[in-house]
């Protein structure tokens, strides 16, 4: 049987009142996203990759145009079906990581879940396993302010993942951090959603995190000028070896 898209985009628009004056922050996107797909959508400042991922994410609606996920139109939900759609079908990595900061790792995984009424055991569980899984098993109690840039992104990481959602989306994920890390990061996110089979989506403005994806979505002026796949992406068994990764 034929793979379906588990995201379906078409001729999406997006209009902002700025006083008296329309932006165009998105001029008609048409896009499909097969499940499982690593893709980047890359642009410069004010290029709408941030509206589109918003739209993408259901943070906000379109002006016009369909977004459906998982044969679900965006567009026709209120704001109480889009917050139950969010909470059961994705997962968000922050640019500023977005910890707790009196709060450890463990504890920072786990809340997300508490909020959706996951018993204590089975979210304490969950958030283990998460923190295994992005090798941070030795770092569960520790605090944001105990542990690095890198630690705490992967922490991030660990926290969209715990909830088991379709979609991840990511905003500028490596933003806040120098190269090396980055590449450490986004070797960690490679490995961990690709093994659990997750789609996931970032925007980015730096073409070097770009090489990670299967699919590169290029975004000027609310326009997708560009759709390129990538047979070779960068993971974390990939990355060049001269890059002074750290190490925990």
């Amino acid at each position: 049987m034929e793979q379906r898209p588990i995201i379906s985009v078409r001729d999406a628009k997006k209009i902002y009142k700025v006083g008296s004056v329309d932006v165009h922050a998105l001029r008609g996107v048409d896009l499909e996203i097969m499940p499982g797909e690593f893709c980047c959508i890359i642009g410069r400042s004010g290029s709408g990759k941030s509206t589109l991922l918003n739209l993408l994410a259901g943070l906000e609606p379109a002006t016009s145009g369909q977004v459906v996920i998982n044969g679900k139109h965006l567009e026709r939900m209120n704001q109480s079906e889009l917050i139950l759609f969010r909470q059961k079908y994705v997962g968000f990595i922050f640019q500023a990581f977005n910890l707790m900061p009196y709060y450890t790792a463990l504890e920072n995984v786990a809340l997300p879940l508490a909020f959706k009424g996951v018993p204590y055991e089975k979210r304490m569980r969950l958030a283990k396993k998460a923190l295994k899984d992005v090798g941070l098993e030795s770092h569960m109690a520790h605090m944001p302010g105990q542990m690095s840039g890198g630690q705490q992104q992967r922490v991030g990481i660990a926290r969209a993942l715990a909830s088991d959602p379709d979609i991840i989306f990511a905003d500028e994920p490596t933003g806040n951090l120098d190269s090396s890390t980055s590449d450490e990061v986004m070797g960690s996110i490679s490995k961990t959603v690709r093994s659990h089979g997750k789609t996931f989506i970032m925007v980015t403005h730096d073409p070097n995190m770009a090489e990670y994806a299967d699919k590169v979505i290029n975004i000027l002026d609310g326009r997708i000028t560009e759709i390129t796949i990538n047979p070779h992406p960068l993971t974390a068994h990939n990355i060049h070896p001269e890059a002074n990764h750290e190490q925990n």
